[in-house]
């Protein structure tokens, strides 16, 4: 598979963007990644802490998809498709992907069915995981697009 199968399956539409959208989208991810850590700081919830990362997660993965040019279309399992789509950018060999999955289906949980099923170790992985995603990211942005490259893809 590749962006332009999924594309031919409509899953994705092509999307023009442009450097500023993707410094907004890791900018996001950023917000969410610091109100994460201020979360694990207070004590927060596990549940909201996963949240927040989750929220992290999919921002970075939305800078990627957008900046190969393309978006899931609407209506179309938005949040699942853009984690998944992270297969053509940072998880060619899908080891990640099914982890952040299982976050997902967590933080879905407990956003619309089960508040408080989050263990703290579920939370901690997801913060984990949430840097990680953010640093390889702008490094495959940098690598596949440096005109869209900005000092802002080098934080966090």
């Amino acid at each position: 598979m590749s962006f332009e199968n999924w594309a031919s399956n409509r899953w994705l539409e092509k999307l023009g963007s442009d450097r500023e959208e993707i410094e907004r989208l890791l900018a996001n991810a950023d917000g969410h990644l610091d109100d994460y850590r201020k979360a694990v700081a207070s004590e927060m919830s596990s549940d909201a802490q996963l949240s927040l990362a989750w929220d992290s997660i999919r921002a970075s993965a939305t800078a990627a998809l957008h900046a190969a040019g393309y978006r899931v279309v609407r209506g179309g399992g938005e949040h699942y498709r853009t984690i998944e789509a992270l297969e053509f950018t940072i998880d060619p060999e899908r080891k990640l992907i099914p982890r952040l999955d299982a976050l997902r289906r967590k933080r879905n949980t407990g956003a619309y069915d089960d508040y408080g099923l989050v263990a703290q170790g579920e939370a901690d992985l997801a913060g984990k995981l949430a840097a990680e995603v953010r640093r390889d990211v702008a490094d495959w942005i940098r690598k596949a697009f440096p005109r869209r490259a900005d000092p802002l893809l080098m934080e966090q």
